[in-house]
């Protein structure tokens, strides 16, 4: 069966969303009208691509397999309207981006040197993520945020998929562990020092809740949402420091890390990073030049850093 390219948008929706309500949200139309077009998909592909799992709409495999493909080919194709629609040295204004902490680390800094350059007259404000951020980004108070995907958020906000991150446990270069692939059970012979980030994980962090079912104990020796005093602690202590590679990687050379190919940190090993906006914002030809720019900019660094390390 040949394949209708009217059906190349609901797709991309519907592998980034898995969810028939939000892609009908963000597509403007009927429930109803998604899933005749999911079963439309189905046939074509010769496969479910969506599935319910343990309560939860999931890829399948061969539904993982096109999301990147797919992504990426309708932002490329997005690009070539939404890049000539405005041109970013007449920008004069004021954007707040709102970003996990963890994220803000070592992104921030690359995202504002890029923006600076592209659109030199508009002016930043990079703002932590707190639980009152879905709201602000409703009521146009921030413009644009940056977390990991996907948040349990109201319906009126557009989560898009981007990169795949990678946990890894940071420590100073000298601890015993470093650069080594460790076992699940390991990690207990150290204590963690948590970066607590609201709306993430400042009621239970995830990797001793996560130990913790598979029956392993850990001991936490550290809890601050302040990353500078987690990273001064940990260059005198053997802390290990549950965070993003690319966070781990951006410390510097009083840092290593270590990782792990253990099943018991499947469930944690790797994160996608979640761009949002307003679905009021979808046509906003800023909005829509912002997220080409950050989306594209994460990929770039995400495959350079990659590139650097093999």
């Amino acid at each position: 069966m040949s394949f209708n390219y009217n059906l190349l948008k609901p797709l991309c929706c519907l592998l980034e969303t898995r969810s028939i309500n939000n892609t009908a949200i963000q597509l403007n139309t009927s429930a109803s009208a998604v899933s005749r077009t999911l079963r439309s998909l189905r046939e074509i592909f010769k496969d479910d691509l969506l599935i319910r799992k343990n309560g939860q709409m999931v890829l399948t495999s061969k539904g993982d397999e096109l999301r990147e493909k797919v992504i990426h080919l309708v932002a490329d194709l997005e690009s070539l309207t939404q890049n000539n629609s405005i041109d970013p040295l007449t920008l004069n204004r004021h954007v707040v981006i709102a970003m996990n902490a963890s994220i803000a680390q070592w992104f921030a800094p690359i995202l504002l040197e890029h923006l600076a350059k592209q659109a030199p007259n508009l002016s930043f404000s990079i703002e932590d993520w707190h639980d009152t951020t879905p709201q602000s980004i409703s009521n146009a108070r921030v413009d644009y945020g940056i977390h990991y995907f996907p948040l349990d958020l109201p319906k009126n906000l557009i989560q898009k998929r981007g990169e795949k991150d990678s946990f890894v446990l940071a420590c100073h270069s000298l601890h015993p562990l470093a650069g080594k692939d460790i076992v699940a059970e390991e990690v207990n012979r150290y204590p963690l020092a948590i970066h607590t980030m609201k709306y993430w994980n400042d009621t239970q962090d995830h990797l001793s809740q996560h130990l913790k079912k598979k029956g392993i104990e850990v001991k936490i020796g550290l809890r601050t949402a302040h990353l500078s005093v987690l990273l001064k602690a940990l260059k005198f202590s053997e802390f290990l420091f549950p965070c993003s590679k690319y966070l781990a990687n951006s410390l510097g050379p009083s840092f290593s890390y270590l990782t792990s190919n253990d099943h018991a940190f499947e469930a944690l090993r790797q994160k996608e990073f979640g761009f949002l906006y307003d679905n009021t914002k979808r046509n906003d030809p800023l909005i829509n030049w912002l997220h080409n720019e950050v989306s594209s900019l994460m990929r770039r660094t995400i495959q350079i850093n990659e590139e650097c390390l093999v």
